[in-house]
């Protein structure tokens, strides 16, 4: 809260702010809270930090508290301290939705796959129609190079009317049989194709299943054109397109 002091006598001032620090130490956990959430809602993650920690000092069981605190530190570059808060939040309250997945996204976030999937599976299980723990689930699965579950969750996904048009789980669809039915991971690619004809990398990834997975450089060439053209003269994709000429010269000259 700002307040007007052009007006007032410094004696005023003195007192005003005298009473304010004195009621700020003294105000109510759910006060703090919802001036918490509204520091987050404005993007001042720190104060929603100091916030957060303030109403959970006050109420050590409070579990709002804790995974708006943890949520703040995630923000504030302190992970693995916005992890320990959450795993209070979820031995608080182990059949709560928000902490299990909270504690998941976090720990995927640190890169700690295996240790994620127990409380998104969890979270999963409290939540079965959520599709963004289907989705760290699938991720996380895919990273721990577990193809079998990755694919599972993808799938899941895919048969989700909000995603089914849309390209990303049949890339990931894809990415889980790269190695072990690489004409499968081309026919999900086309998929992927289908439903975003303009985006430039499923053509390149169409372009490397031919050329590396399944030894067909000449099926290849079509794909390493069509990502050539539609990257154009875009600056974020200089390596990439050099890379692609120099495959193309390579094809050109067998």
């Amino acid at each position: 809260m700002k307040l007007k002091i052009s007006a007032m006598l410094s004696a005023a001032l003195l007192l005003a702010f005298c009473l304010a620090a004195c009621s700020s130490k003294s105000e109510p956990a759910d006060v703090l809270i919802k001036k918490s959430f509204d520091s987050a809602m404005a993007g001042d993650w720190k104060n929603a930090a100091e916030l957060a920690e303030q109403a959970a000092d006050q109420e050590p069981s409070n579990v709002t508290a804790l995974l708006l605190h943890a949520l703040a530190l995630s923000y504030t570059d302190r992970l693995q301290s916005a992890i320990d808060e959450s795993r209070k939040a979820v031995r608080l309250a182990p059949g709560s939705f928000t902490a299990q997945y909270l504690e998941g996204y976090l720990l995927y976030k640190n890169r700690n796959y295996d240790q994620c999937i127990e409380p998104l599976r969890i979270a999963r299980s409290l939540r079965p129609t959520d599709m963004n723990s289907a989705i760290l689930l699938a991720q996380a699965s895919l990273e721990l190079r577990n193809t079998t579950a990755a694919a599972g969750y993808y799938k899941i996904i895919a048969r989700d009317r909000r995603f089914y048009p849309t390209p990303a789980p049949w890339i990931g669809l894809g990415m889980t049989f790269l190695k072990t039915r690489p004409t499968l991971t081309r026919s999900y690619f086309t998929l992927a194709e289908r439903r975003a004809p303009d985006n430039p990398l499923i053509a390149l990834n169409l372009a490397v299943v031919n050329d590396s997975a399944l030894k067909s450089p000449m099926n290849a060439v079509p794909y390493y054109n069509k990502f050539l053209r539609l990257t154009g003269d875009k600056a974020g994709y200089d390596e990439l397109r050099a890379k692609v000429r120099k495959r193309l010269t390579e094809i050109a000259v067998r």
